[in-house]
């Protein structure tokens, strides 16, 4: 996937722009980065007429950073970062939006015919990364994966 720059600049000091594989976050003082392979959910909301659009994204991070609930349940947690920015903003806000959205398309597979082809080794790593967050069990990713490999 060819790299575009996509840069918004939000309220109090915000700033995201897209790097590559990352989307960065930035104010006068901190940068953080966070790889767009890893944002499991972005939701961008429209301004209205007296309030602003916002950003909403969630990263994914292992199962050790959860919280036990008792009775052997756990919650594994992401990491949940919200953004304002301005009406003037919302087609750059669209654009960002877009690029995450259709990045794992683009990025993890060849297009053939129009169609994306994902290549078997990608989609089981995949697979592992939802297995150490917890969102799949290891007989669910073990049959994904025979499945995969045609076994």
């Amino acid at each position: 996937m060819a790299e575009v720059n996509i840069t918004l600049h939000c309220m109090n000091g915000f700033t995201l722009f897209t790097k590559g594989e990352n989307l960065i976050v930035t104010t006068k003082r901190a940068e953080e980065i966070f790889p767009i392979s890893k944002i499991q959910s972005f939701i961008l909301k429209e301004p209205r007429t007296l309030s602003p659009g916002s950003i909403l994204f969630r990263t994914a991070q292992s199962s050790s950073a959860g919280i036990n609930i008792g009775f052997g349940i756990g919650v594994a947690l992401g990491a949940e970062k919200t953004f304002f920015f301005q009406k003037s903003d919302f087609e750059t806000a669209k654009n960002l939006r877009d690029y995450i959205s259709d990045y794992g398309k683009k990025s993890s597979g060849e297009v053939t015919n129009g169609k994306t082809v994902v290549s078997v080794v990608d989609e089981i790593r995949g697979l592992r990364d939802l297995l150490d967050e917890g969102i799949l069990t290891q007989d669910e990713f073990d049959a994904k994966k025979k499945q995969l490999l045609s076994l």
